[in-house]
């Protein structure tokens, strides 16, 4: 499903990040990593949440089209830079 897809993405991509550290930091040190990773995953939602509903709002109105040619295009060009002065 969706849910399953975007949890196992976001987690693949977020290991290893500030987050995932300062939690095992707080889990150790208070010694209840239940809570500590029940506080951590309530501040991602809290930070993320509204995001999200902002980007979805604004994802019916804006021409998605132009904008995946135009990040297609900024990507392309990094890329570029990337393999002539990196």
């Amino acid at each position: 499903s969706v849910v399953w897809t975007t949890t196992v993405a976001v987690f693949f991509v977020e290991m290893g990040d500030k987050t995932q550290v300062a939690t095992a930091a707080l889990g150790a040190r208070f010694q209840d990593v239940l809570l500590v990773a029940a506080g951590t995953t309530v501040g991602m939602m809290l930070a993320n949440a509204p995001v999200v509903l902002v980007g979805e709002a604004a994802a019916g109105r804006l021409p998605l089209k132009l904008i995946r040619g135009l990040a297609a295009g900024a990507f392309a060009l990094i890329g570029l830079w990337i393999l002539i002065f990196g």
